[in-house]
């Protein structure tokens, strides 16, 4: 064999060598990212839980497991169209406004038109002002920080002028009874917010736009140079957000049975923290809807036990912001150790 052969040869394994460890890298990269993701809200859940039922005088009845499951589930629905944007770099400070202006619109048109009406125009002003931060920040090229922390003021702005500073009663019993509905069980808002995560999951998991979720969060660079369009993918992902705000906000009428312009502020904060604790970077990437999810349960759990324990509530806010720099240290460990462990400096 001629020492060109030999050469060629040697050249080839050096590079097939380099390939397998890059390979291997990016395996225990991968790894190293799921198990700091999972401990990151499976830890606190368990503590929080084990904690509640023993410390927690009534934690574990039957009324208070059903009202932290139902406000689990308005929060896990508006946490899902979050996890879509954060997951492909952006965010949306405005869905505590969108979700206080779709309930009080819901809220009204039951009152004059019925149930079914009042829920499907409050989904759909949602996914309108969705669309609406998607368009800002797409084609006017205004960051979604920017956009919508400016959106999440007008918005507000909208709920207290059509309401005119005055509470919004329902009338409608059935309307207000899909809150404390349940189906063999299990309070139906928990089930439709499973519905929907299943749906996510599946849309984000297993179909194409889910990896073009994944490239745009990933690089949206590469993902132009690939032919996907960034633009159309954050616009959907805004919308999105939107309509799960519209969701949110009906549900939300409906278990409280009177709204105002007041309702769901700092749900962005609530939002976000759930959405980070469960393992969606805020550096884009990969959205984890079980995550953001199983987040939601804890941080209702947090919350009703403080509630229980005749906390004042402004301690709440403290036990949130505690709460989300945890999730943004997770976060910030999590992205250190993958960095490390590609760049081969751990073993």
């Amino acid at each position: 064999m001629s020492d060109t052969t030999l050469a060629a040869t040697s050249t080839a394994d050096l590079v097939a060598d380099e390939r397998a460890r890059s390979a291997e890298l990016a395996r225990r990269a991968d790894s190293r990212r799921n198990l700091l993701q999972n401990a990151g809200v499976m830890v606190p859940f368990v503590l929080v839980l084990v904690a509640g039922i023993a410390a927690v005088p009534n934690f574990a009845s039957g009324s208070n497991v059903t009202n932290m499951l139902v406000n689990a589930a308005i929060l896990a629905i508006v946490g899902y169209g979050m996890t879509l944007v954060i997951a492909v770099r952006g965010i949306d400070l405005s869905v505590g406004s969108a979700q206080a202006l779709a309930a009080c619109i819901a809220a009204s048109v039951v009152n004059s038109a019925g149930p079914l009406v009042g829920a499907v125009v409050g989904i759909g002003v949602g996914a309108g002002l969705g669309l609406l931060n998607g368009v800002i920040a797409t084609r006017l090229r205004v960051p979604g920080f920017i956009a919508t922390l400016s959106t999440m003021s007008v918005f507000r702005g909208f709920v207290l002028l059509f309401t005119g500073g005055a509470p919004i009663m329902i009338a409608s019993g059935g309307f207000k009874s899909v809150a404390t509905a349940s189906v063999l069980g299990i309070p139906l808002p928990f089930v439709i917010a499973v519905v929907i995560g299943v749906g996510a999951w599946f849309a984000l998991d297993r179909m194409r736009f889910g990896k073009h979720v994944v490239a745009v969060g990933g690089s949206p660079e590469a993902a132009v140079d690939t032919g996907i369009s960034v633009s159309r993918v954050i616009l959907l992902s805004y919308l999105a957000s939107g309509a799960a705000a519209g969701v949110g906000g009906v549900l939300l009428a409906s278990q409280l049975g009177v709204v105002n312009g007041s309702v769901a502020s700092g749900l962005e904060l609530q939002a976000i923290a759930i959405v980070v604790l469960g393992g969606t970077s805020m550096a884009g990437g990969r959205p984890r809807i079980v995550g953001t999810f199983v987040a939601a349960l804890l941080l209702s759990m947090i919350n009703s036990g403080l509630n229980l324990l005749n906390v004042p509530s402004f301690y709440q806010y403290v036990a949130l912001g505690a709460l989300l720099v945890f999730a943004l240290s997770i976060d910030g460990a999590q992205r250190a150790a993958v960095r490390r462990m590609l760049e081969g400096r751990l073993s």
